[in-house]
């Protein structure tokens, strides 16, 4: 069975930080009556505009259309009256509306639009949040790299603004962004800094929200039993003030728990309040989730028919409300029914659906867009210095111009000055070229960072999402082939089949391994490289000789799989081309971080310069000894084998 309920968690969080950014109140049926009998009196002016927008506030437990028709009014009012933070007031309340109903395309298209209005108010406050309700709309559109930038641009503003509460929310939402990554230690320890922080605050409903989030975490390392803590007490909180919205995210989450402790009967109790309160508040995501949830629930009672019918409920929501997160967990459910029933065409029918889902979800384009934020700004900060450098040169030749045009009895000064000119100028052409160069290096070294970041996530879905599914199928044709009689030409045939089904499974864990070795993630490079030479030499007429020094100490994971896949290209070389016998790999870190990498071989050799032009894979190691501030020296003639030698300056943050 498959646990599928962080998707309502992460939905969650999209609700979170914009819920924040504006007053949260609770809802309080005497509150929200003085206030409407006080709003039938209220002048139109500003008080009424934030009057109106506090009435929605008061609405969002409850009705979501009502609450953003109130934040509509304020802000046509708002405009009569010419009230300047109209729109920034306006935008924040309403996204989160929208967030609360799952519409996250809308609600960048005016956080966006609310990064504009704050920067003509010149405010530090109302710009920071805009970034920052931008920065969540993309991370919850999976557009990581664009959260990652708006979060940084908040960021240099909050820092101006001296907030405990902010400095919470901050460490929620980097929480929630390295959970997104799965960089769970530090989701962690921000998580942890953000509910210290909303205890001191006294806030109990930002409280439950940093809860729930920090219970997420740990649920998506399934640390159940440690999630189950804090949201037992989010659940306790959201119970307390009455939040609808909120307890239908707690109960979810605690539905989650006693599920996978197989406490059927208490769960399904959770699922079906879920599901009451979803509809209720017309909330698609909890809705398909907690109908997924009945499903799982009458799974394991034996119930296939109500199973079933859940289980395509759930599915209807999320195609009707565009989830496809859920609408592929909804049709692995029904692809496991499916099997369970014996029916096997309907199962591979959702198989393959969910299959397909699972691919248009790839986005092939983070190759390309996932570059290093703070590499970025580096190029930003070059870009501005080649702009002052350019505008200094058009200024000392204006200033020249004028000096030679005055002075024209002084020849030997002026003669003196132009001189001095040009020198300058010369040297800051010379400076605009190594700017130029340096850009073009962090260019480079944001792509190769990208690549791998890419291998490696390819690598991990052709092994957890294809590699399981395919285990899956061999399972049940081998179950299957138990309760069939087949003729013996038939039995060979089917025996063949699942023999072919363990090559593809083995092919496919082959390329993931050579798109990112587990070895190297977890053991380090001796160890990948050792691994990777001896799988080469299984059977082999050669040999790979393997010299390794100074590696005790772990390097950053970016310059191991750069060092990793330049190894790997010049042995692969060798194997391919050179018909050597022996080949050997020596790596050395000395102290002074220094680097020196040889790879060599006995093999026919060639010439250099007839080569070079059309070697790829010399120019992908190239490309990468740039990316490691280093230089390359090939050696070979023709008869006398290769040497490669490259040499390497590590960085002071590696």
């Amino acid at each position: 069975m498959i646990n599928g309920w962080y998707m309502a968690v992460k939905f969650f969080w999209s609700v979170l930080f914009f819920c924040l950014l504006h007053s949260g109140a609770l809802a309080q049926p005497a509150l929200l009556d003085s206030l409407q009998h006080e709003l039938k009196g209220a002048k139109e002016d500003q008080n009424k505009v934030l009057l109106l927008i506090r009435i929605g506030q008061e609405y969002e437990q409850t009705d979501l259309e009502k609450a953003k028709s109130l934040y509509r009014q304020a802000r046509a009012l708002g405009h009569k009256i010419g009230y300047p933070e109209t729109e920034v007031k306006f935008i924040s309340n309403y996204t989160f509306a929208l967030n609360m109903q799952g519409r996250l395309d809308s609600s960048l298209y005016w956080n966006l639009k609310a990064i504009e209005e704050a920067e003509k108010l010149k405010n530090n406050e109302h710009i920071a949040k805009a970034y920052f309700n931008t920065g969540t709309s993309y991370q919850y559109l999976s557009d990581y790299q664009s959260a990652a930038e708006y979060y940084q641009k908040g960021l240099t503003y909050f820092e101006k603004i001296d907030n405990l509460r902010y400095s919470a929310q901050a460490n929620d939402i980097l929480q929630n962004l390295y959970n997104s990554t799965r960089q769970f230690d530090k989701a962690i320890l921000h998580g942890k800094k953000a509910v210290a922080q909303f205890r001191n605050l006294d806030d109990p409903k930002l409280l439950a929200y940093s809860l729930t989030n920090l219970g997420a975490t740990y649920g998506k390392m399934n640390l159940k039993d440690s999630s189950f803590i804090f949201h037992k007490e989010a659940d306790e909180i959201a119970k307390k003030i009455g939040d609808e919205i909120l307890i239908a995210t707690t109960e979810l989450n605690l539905a989650d728990v006693y599920l996978w402790r197989k406490q059927y009967e208490i769960a399904k109790q959770y699922f079906q309040s879920v599901l009451q309160r979803a509809r209720k508040n017309d909330l698609p995501g909890s809705e398909t989730n907690a109908l997924r949830g009945l499903s799982y629930y009458y799974q394991q009672a034996g119930d296939y028919a109500m199973a079933k019918k859940y289980a395509q409920d759930a599915l209807i929501v999320s195609e009707k409300n565009n989830i496809p997160e859920s609408r592929v967990l909804n049709l692995d459910q029904l692809s496991d029914l499916a099997y369970m029933e014996r029916d096997a065409d309907l199962g591979n029918e959702y198989a393959t659906k969910m299959s397909q889902l699972q691919d248009s979800l790839l986005n092939v384009e983070i190759v390309t867009t996932t570059i290093n934020i703070e590499k970025k700004y580096e190029l930003d900060k070059k870009n501005d210095q080649i702009k002052i450098q350019e505008e200094r040169i058009k200024q000392q030749k204006l200033f020249n111009v004028i000096l030679i045009g005055g002075i024209v009895a002084l020849l030997l000064v002026a003669f003196l000055s132009y001189r001095n000119y040009n020198n300058r100028k010369k040297l800051q052409q010379q400076r605009i070229t190594e700017l130029e160069t340096e850009k073009q290096l962090l260019a480079t070294q944001s792509l190769l960072q990208g690549q791998e970041a890419e291998r490696s996530r390819i690598a991990k879905d052709l092994h957890d999402g294809l590699g399981g599914l395919l285990s899956g199928v061999k399972l049940q044709l081998g179950a299957m082939k138990g309760n069939l009689i087949l003729s013996e030409e038939n039995g060979q045939a089917f025996n063949r089949a699942l023999d072919k089904l363990d090559e593809s499974i083995s092919e496919m864990r082959r390329v993931a391994h050579n798109m990112m070795p587990e070895t190297l993630l977890h053991f380090g490079l001796p160890k990948a490289l050792q691994d990777y030479t001896e799988g080469l030499m299984q059977q082999q007429a050669f040999t790979i000789e393997c010299t390794f020094k100074g590696l005790e100490q772990r390097m950053s994971q970016s310059t191991e799989v750069m060092i990793y896949r330049m190894v790997q290209e010049l042995i692969n070389n060798a194997v391919k081309h050179s018909g050597a016998s022996n080949i050997l790999v020596q790596i050395i870190r000395h102290s002074n971080r220094q680097l020196n990498i040889t790879v060599e071989d006995n093999g026919k050799g060639f010439i250099p310069e007839q080569i070079k032009q059309n070697a790829a894979g010399l120019r992908s190691v190239k490309s990468r000894v740039e990316y490691l501030n280093g230089k390359m020296d090939l050696q070979s003639e023709p008869g006398k084998g290769t040497s490669v030698y490259i040499e390497c300056d590590l960085k002071e943050d590696e």
